[in-house]
Formats: structure tokens, C-alpha cells, sequence
């Protein structure tokens, strides 16, 4: 299967060295990293240089590109995790790589997948529950953007719930 997921508008593929200048600027940005909590801020170009080294060798860390441009980044193993830089919310775009990576991960097995935002992330929240998760529990973790615990409600989805609906 191809390391490429090729949606509608975007290109979700692996991360290459040449992404990094766009990786600092766009997940260096506070509004971006805060709701992040295994992000470090300032995000700087050690931290992209260290994370597209080990991401080009994973199948499911990938990169969200528009055209030929970095717009954020996503990946999905046993959880799904993305975000994007600021200028790219509000466009449908997060709704278009989750919605291709939880069909990608159900077209491989049958296992519920998790995923979880931080507590105040209404835009998360809505596109994981309008995809079908279930809160389950909240715990702290420590924020490496803010310095501190930060509230974070985990979620599940069943491939049952997934083919219900899609």
C-alpha cells in the first residue's frame, strides 16, 4: 500500500527534509503548539530537523501538504493525532485528512481507534465527535508548550460505529 493518501484537495505523504522551514513556522506558532501538548515551544529547527528524521522512516507519521506547500501534519497508528498552521483552519481540511486516515486505518483492521483533544479545543471536539468518537476518559498531561498539566478528554471509535456511518 502506498505511504500517499491523496484526498480531494491534499496530499498526505511522507515528511522530507525539505518541509522543515515550513514545520517551524507553522507549529513554532503558539495558537498551533498550545493545543499540542507533546509539541515543545519555541518549536525551533533542531526540534523539525530531529522529527522529520525519525517521521521519514514511520509509515503513519505523514505530512499534510496543499500544491506543493506544508499546511500541517497527521498521523495514525493506534490513535489519530493532526493539526494544522492557522492559516489553513476553518476550510474543511481537518475534516478531510481524519476522515481518510480512519478509513485507511478500518480498510486494515478492526481494532477501535482512539484519539483525544485537549480541553477547550471545541474544533477538535466537534470533528472527532462528527466522525463518530466517544468520550471516554480525561487525564493530565504534561504540556511541553505550556510548562504545566493540561486537561485532556480521550476518545474512542469502533470500526462498528465507522461503518455505520461512512
Amino acid at each position: 500500500m502506498s505511504k500517499c493518501i491523496h484526498t480531494d484537495r491534499l496530499v498526505l505523504r511522507p515528511h522530507r527534509a525539505e518541509d522543515c522551514a515550513a514545520l517551524v513556522a507553522l507549529i513554532g506558532n503558539h495558537k498551533v503548539s498550545r493545543w499540542l501538548p507533546r509539541v515543545p515551544h519555541p518549536y525551533t529547527d533542531v526540534d523539525a530537523n530531529t522529527f522529520v528524521s525519525r517521521a521519514r522512516n514511520e509509515d503513519e507519521a505523514l505530512a499534510i501538504t496543499l500544491g506543493d506547500d506544508l499546511i500541517g501534519g497527521c498521523g495514525i497508528d493506534e490513535e489519530l493525532g493532526y493539526w494544522l498552521g492557522v492559516p489553513y483552519w476553518g476550510k474543511g481540511y481537518a475534516t478531510e485528512v481524519a476522515t481518510a486516515l480512519v478509513d485507511r486505518y478500518f480498510s486494515k483492521t478492526s481494532n477501535s481507534l482512539a484519539s483525544g483533544h485537549r480541553v477547550g479545543n471545541t474544533a477538535s471536539r466537534k470533528l472527532l465527535i462528527r466522525l463518530g468518537f466517544k468520550d471516554t476518559t480525561r487525564q493530565w498531561h504534561f504540556s511541553q508548550t505550556e510548562k504545566a498539566d493540561v486537561e485532556v478528554q480521550h476518545m474512542t471509535l469502533s470500526a462498528g460505529k465507522w461503518g455505520a456511518q461512512a
